[in-house]
């Protein structure tokens, strides 16, 4: 708890300095959402997910994990099917039997930071995206219609391209659902050889197969599936990909940029905002979550964003998370006192390495405990 000295102290620092510390602050808080959320996921009572978040993204991880699992075992009967192990062959073409999910849920191997965010991400975009209106896989904004018929034979193909990407964002029952080609490249490495270790330890385990032949198989098989990920293929990239053009065509406006967030497109949304901003996706989607709700002003005041589109994004993002009309008042109120400025220099610390803006918090909390 600060003392009246402290407070004074803090309210004597520069306003840029206050905000580069609370934009550190507020990406620290993500990131731990992220952590606590990978401690709760496999426990029922934990206090960091609702039961909601723990039901989807245990689904989405069964799903990840089945149809991975899927794809390993044919890759491995091909390679079998000279081998005389008929046993194993039947056991293999079985989809009754899921191996690896039972070996996984044992290990840390699913709590991994980024596969948790990539879950995360996907069940908070499906729930922001309802609230927003954008409730079918099918539904095609007025927005998308207009940049089709730009007469932009570039944009057009990007956009239809980035609409295919959408529709995987939905399973059969209006669910979110996360295909193993939409995961980022550093967890779908992770999660490939994850599932390929479990089945190394049931064909080793349960059908004599030596270790060596095991690992030579699996490992053919994972570079496979490796080989034929495209990055540029993902929900996220897709979206890059448009934002990309846009940017270059100068339509990345305000205007395009409310349109996007009122009819719930909201991976493009990410994606033009970061254009503008000069950063990451990822790091832009970690300020429309930020807990507090000010990263969200923030950068659009870094970006220059009029107040009238600004004000129209942050009560839109706020009713949509549930926020009373208090609180959306008080972000609308913080971006009409933060400057330009101060927001790009608030902003840079979300495009840092991690270490230091752990190191910024610490110090600047440690300073306040003496």
């Amino acid at each position: 708890m600060m003392g009246l000295e402290d407070e004074r102290q803090e309210m004597g620092r520069p306003a840029s300095a206050r905000w580069l510390t609370d934009a550190a602050r507020a990406l620290d808080s993500v990131e731990s959402r992220v952590g606590r959320a990978a401690g709760d996921l496999f426990r029922s009572d934990g206090p960091d997910l609702s039961d909601q978040h723990r039901a989807q993204i245990a689904q989405l991880m069964r799903a990840l994990i089945g149809a991975i699992e899927d794809d390993l075992r044919i890759r491995l009967i091909d390679s079998l099917a000279d081998e005389p192990h008929p046993e194993l062959l039947a056991a293999l073409g079985s989809a009754t039997m899921p191996i690896a999910q039972p070996l996984l849920e044992r290990t840390r191997l699913l709590r991994e930071a980024d596969l948790v965010a990539a879950m995360l991400r996907r069940v908070d975009e499906h729930r922001l995206a309802l609230m927003l209106g954008r409730d079918s896989p099918y539904h095609v904004a007025d927005l998308a219609q207009r940049l089709l018929d730009l007469g932009d034979a570039g944009i057009a193909e990007a956009t239809m391209a980035l609409l295919v990407a959408e529709s995987r964002r939905y399973d059969p029952f209006g669910d979110p659902a996360l295909a193993r080609t939409d995961l980022p490249p550093a967890p779908h490495r992770k999660l490939l050889w994850a599932v390929a270790a479990a089945l190394r330890h049931y064909l080793i385990r349960h059908h004599g197969l030596p270790d060596s032949q095991a690992d030579l198989l699996l490992a053919a098989a994972v570079r496979a599936l490796l080989a034929e990920h495209d990055d540029a293929d993902t929900l996220e990239g897709r979206a890059d990909a448009l934002a990309a053009l846009l940017d270059a065509a100068g339509l990345i406006d305000d205007a395009l940029l409310v349109d996007a967030l009122e009819e719930g497109w909201l991976a493009l949304f990410t994606a033009a905002v970061a254009r503008r901003a000069g950063i990451d996706s990822a790091g832009v989607w970690s300020m429309i979550t930020d807990p507090s709700g000010m990263m969200l002003g923030t950068v659009l005041r870094a970006i220059d964003c009029g107040r009238e589109a600004a004000v129209t994004m942050l009560w839109r993002i706020g009713s949509a998370e549930g926020a009373d009309e208090e609180a959306i008042v008080a972000r609308a109120d913080a971006f009409d006192a933060l400057g330009p400025r101060e927001a790009a220099e608030a902003v840079l610390i979300w495009r840092l390495d991690p270490n230091y803006r752990r190191a910024v918090i610490e110090i600047g909390e440690g300073g306040r405990r003496r």
